[in-house]
């Protein structure tokens, strides 16, 4: 079978070194926000520029925790985009905010054209949100969130390493919110998520909440917080996983380039993307994307997964994306042979569903 993130292949590769930081670990006698998880905060700061990084033990949290630092909650209002994982919505209902929904554009991040309609006296945040891993237009958010005095969190969770109009993702936003998983650029085994700021007061806060409110000892207990402390073996994860990004993005490149060449010359139809994007996934637009799903696997044993089959709400352009995406294996670790029976594989299948 033609997988669609390959962990077998991925671990065997960085098995070595993993089990040297296992080890250390061990030795260390530290299993929560230790070492490694120093090392992932000093290595996101160098990435992204930011003067502060903060990890913690999934996505989901990364984005509570930036409504909590901000004291969003009932009554108040959180611009979000229409169409994403489920992530992309709970996180503003859990504090008791009310989300309002932008639809995305054509390559299905949020489009700023909608904004202004959107606007209210109670709206504290707008949270942009690159999805496929394309970024969002960070010039018209940011000016958006700065003309009404609100909150600008860039969730980057799908974006990251990717740029737009001369931005860098991680560098964008006055909040920026990551996370780490098996099919994530930079990937981890289980979950971690990270926050990035540059204002050290946000950052104090952030470490407040992240662990019921007493980062450490000696520091003032808050009462309010959550726990979000990252564990070292996932943390070593995904510190051992930036050793080889430079090589698995390189080989993701070159399998999104020839799926673009293949399918445009072949009449198939694909989800466009930016020219800067990360690959973080490859799209298919097809009439039936589950039935598709089962004739690819049939067809050929290959491996695919239908994203997000349903918008937060019925806005048309979110409503595409959610009826017609087919996401296809793009790893680093698929071989040249079996890129070329994905390919085959999802011509003949789309063009039997589409044609």
């Amino acid at each position: 079978m033609i997988k669609k993130f390959n962990l077998a292949r991925r671990f065997d590769e960085t098995r070595e070194l993993y089990f040297e930081y296992m080890q250390d670990i061990n030795d260390r006698e530290t299993v929560n926000n230790g070492y490694y998880t120093n090392c992932v905060e000093k290595y996101l700061q160098n990435l992204s520029g930011r003067k502060h990084a903060l990890l913690t033990n999934c996505g989901s949290n990364s984005l509570l925790l930036s409504m909590m630092v901000y004291n969003i909650g009932p009554g108040d209002e959180v611009i979000i985009t229409n169409f994403s994982c489920p992530a992309s919505l709970t996180f503003v209902k859990t504090v008791g905010a009310t989300p309002v929904y932008c639809d995305v554009d054509e390559t299905g991040v949020m489009d700023p054209a909608n904004l202004d309609g959107l606007i209210t006296d109670r709206t504290r945040a707008i949270v942009a949100t690159g999805l496929y891993g394309d970024m969002h237009d960070h010039n018209a958010i940011s000016s958006f969130a700065k003309l009404h005095g609100i909150h600008y969190i860039n969730d980057a969770a799908q974006s990251i390493l990717a740029s737009k109009d001369g931005n860098t993702s991680l560098s964008c936003g006055d909040l920026v919110t990551l996370s780490f998983a098996e099919n994530k650029i930079i990937p981890a085994i289980g979950t971690h998520g990270a926050l990035l700021t540059d204002s050290t007061e946000l950052y104090y806060n952030l470490m407040h909440l992240r662990k019921h409110g007493k980062p450490y000892r000696k520091a003032p207990f808050t009462a309010r917080g959550l726990n979000g402390v990252p564990e070292e073996d996932n943390a070593a994860q995904i510190y051992c996983s930036t050793h080889f990004i430079e090589k698995w993005q390189k080989r993701r490149h070159e399998i999104a380039e020839y799926y673009d060449k293949e399918f445009t010359r072949r009449g198939v139809t694909m989800r466009p993307h930016d020219p800067e994007w990360n690959t973080h996934k490859y799209v298919i637009m097809t009439v039936d994307p589950f039935r598709m799903q089962q004739e690819i696997l049939a067809e050929g044993d290959v491996e695919t997964e239908v994203q997000y089959p349903d918008a937060f709400s019925d806005l048309p352009n979110s409503n595409i994306f959610a009826s017609q995406c087919l996401t296809i294996p793009l790893n680093a670790h698929l071989t040249d042979a079996e890129v070329e029976i994905v390919t085959d594989t999802v011509e003949k299948v789309w063009k039997k569903n589409n044609m």
